[in-house]
């Protein structure tokens, strides 16, 4: 298959959206750059940044949940995800494929809240 786009002319938002697709397919890397016509090395490259840019924020850390009963998960056009539901009528849902660096600041926020 063609390439869809040079590997160097893609922006961060482009590879994180590739990464992302990548994620959602179920497909092996290899498969995967092989379908979009991606560099494998190239693909792992941007992969790593954009895991290395999640980092959380300084000061943002990780809190306890309860489980308060188990259901089984709603799933609506074939995808499926989670929702994180805190104190004060707090509700996150993320979807599968999500932007990890964007949950950690929203997470960050919340936590910053009380």
């Amino acid at each position: 298959m063609a390439k869809q786009g040079n590997d160097q002319q893609r922006s961060t938002a482009q590879w994180r959206a590739l990464v992302g697709a990548y994620e959602a397919s179920g497909l092996s890397a290899r498969a995967f750059c092989a379908q979009r016509g991606v560099a494998q090395s190239t693909f792992y490259h941007w992969c790593r940044r954009l895991r290395e840019d999640a980092v959380p924020a300084p000061g943002a850390h990780l809190v306890p949940v309860r489980v308060l009963e188990e259901r089984p998960a709603l799933v609506t056009g074939g995808a499926s995800g989670i929702a994180v539901v805190a104190g004060g009528g707090v509700r996150v849902e993320v979807a599968c494929g999500f932007d990890g660096a964007t949950l950690t600041r929203v997470l960050a926020t919340l936590a910053a809240r009380g």
